[in-house]
């Protein structure tokens, strides 16, 4: 009876610790998971090793990684599957995508054939870039969901070891993403690129990858947020294909493409010389001028050295002052 009574105190201790630990941190258990381009499964241990380090607690029960003949995680069917199982599970409530690349473009119309599950779920966040802009895309317009565009797990600087060599978003890491969620994001620096733009707006923050934002274009999907300020960023671009696109949408403006503002992000390769940077920065000056919608330019979100976070679905204030070169944008948490 003793001894029962000694090992009841002892689980009772261990339960308290685990609760104490996750009341302190407050952070909830981080799911990974991955629906695009498959990844280099050595490197999860070393993922969950650095979040487990930084207090997280971290699942990977929705990582299924049969790699298809595309070279994606698994075949379309599965891939949705299981983001359907992850996205109406009550008990997730952060969802870090590995890695984006491709592929999740296939799998939109199974997500849309289960918006009433999926609207019917518990909330969640989902945090990544790249490809996972479709799943922001979705979650933002269709579900009402807000989500992170920032890191997404096997690149950032918490991975790196090698700190002297230039890599994608080597200059962002874990805490900097859990930081804008709870207390939001204030970044100055966004260059307004025409004279509309030199005037303050606020509107919901919605976009991503321009690669997959075309994509949705004269499609049933396309869908925008009310009073939406369009965030772009892509790579593998030429300023010649960015300036035949942004003709694109400056046609579109014309008809029911009607937006808030533009923030044009990061174009240029990695370690783009001064030359390739002015090319992009001029071409995307030159569509300002064009179009009527306040147009900034901010060239550090996307896949470049660095990958601030900010926070889709959520209300977006610029402010600009009349003797400030920059504007100010800032966001409230989640």
């Amino acid at each position: 009876m003793k001894k029962i009574i000694i090992f009841a105190r002892i689980i009772c201790i261990f339960l308290v610790i685990v609760s104490t630990r996750s009341i302190c941190s407050n952070k909830g258990v981080i799911y990974l998971i991955s629906s695009s381009s498959a990844y280099n499964e050595n490197i999860i241990n070393k993922i969950k090793n650095v979040l487990e380090k930084q207090d997280f607690d971290v699942s990977t029960k929705y990582l299924n990684q049969q790699i298809s003949d595309f070279g994606y995680v698994n075949t379309d069917k599965e891939r949705a599957k299981i983001l359907i199982q992850a996205l109406t599970d009550n008990n997730v409530k952060y969802l870090w995508f590995i890695r984006g690349g491709s592929g999740a473009i296939n799998i939109f119309p199974d997500l849309f054939n289960n918006i009433k599950n999926i609207k019917n779920s518990q909330e969640k966040i989902i945090i990544g870039f790249s490809d996972v802009t479709a799943i922001h895309y979705f979650l933002n317009t269709y579900i009402g969901w807000k989500s992170i565009h920032g890191i997404v797990a096997a690149y950032n600087k918490d991975l790196y070891s090698n700190k002297d060599q230039e890599k994608i978003n080597m200059n962002n890491g874990f805490q900097e993403v859990v930081t804008a969620i709870k207390k939001g994001v204030s970044y100055n620096g966004l260059l307004p690129m025409n004279s509309q733009a030199h005037s303050s707006i606020s509107g919901i923050l919605g976009g991503g990858n321009l690669t997959l934002i075309q994509s949705f274009f004269s499609t049933k999907y396309e869908k925008y947020l009310p009073c939406q300020i369009l965030l772009l960023e892509d790579t593998g671009v030429t300023y010649k294909q960015l300036d035949r696109i942004l003709n694109q949408i400056f046609q579109k403006n014309k008809k029911n493409f009607k937006l808030q503002g533009i923030i044009f992000g990061q174009f240029y390769s990695l370690s783009g010389r001064d030359e390739e940077r002015l090319m992009f920065k001029t071409v995307i000056k030159e569509f300002a001028r064009k179009i009527t919608i306040p147009v900034y330019y901010y060239p550090y979100f996307g896949h470049g050295k660095t990958n601030n976070p900010l926070i889709l679905r959520q209300k977006t204030l610029i402010k600009c002052h009349m003797n400030n070169e920059f504007c100010q944008l800032t966001q409230a948490g989640i």
